[in-house]
């Protein structure tokens, strides 16, 4: 299965998600639910990175991306806020329709680390 994290501060925002795990539904490399959640997600970060040049914290392994917003204003508005509404939105309709496969959590704590900060051009 699939779990997304989707971290949102004391205000209510999303400041980042964690996405893990596989989702079993076909094999390697052939698995649609899997290439569904990984393009809503890396959509998501190019989106943050390419198009509003935001600053991200990204770990990423196989089966596992974590992106969390830096702390400037610019991270905090509306721009970040409907990119990563939009990834919501696209997680949840995965997940309505492969609910075997796929989870969408919603949790407050925003973790600490998630590896370097990346800016635009990476």
């Amino acid at each position: 299965m699939i779990t997304v994290e989707v971290f949102r501060g004391a205000d209510g925002r999303i400041r980042g998600f964690r996405a893990q795990g596989h989702a079993g539904y076909g094999e390697y490399g052939q698995d649609i639910v899997c290439a569904a959640v990984s393009a809503i997600t890396q959509t998501a970060v190019l989106g943050l990175l390419r198009h509003l040049e935001l600053p991200v914290r990204l770990k990423q392994a196989d089966g596992y991306l974590e992106c969390l917003l830096g702390d400037d204003e610019r991270s905090h508005g509306a721009g970040a806020q409907s990119v990563l509404a939009s990834m919501v939105l696209g997680l949840q309709e995965v997940q309505r329709q492969y609910p075997e496969r796929v989870r969408v959590r919603h949790a407050v704590r925003v973790p600490s680390k998630a590896g370097v900060l990346s800016g635009a051009k990476a």
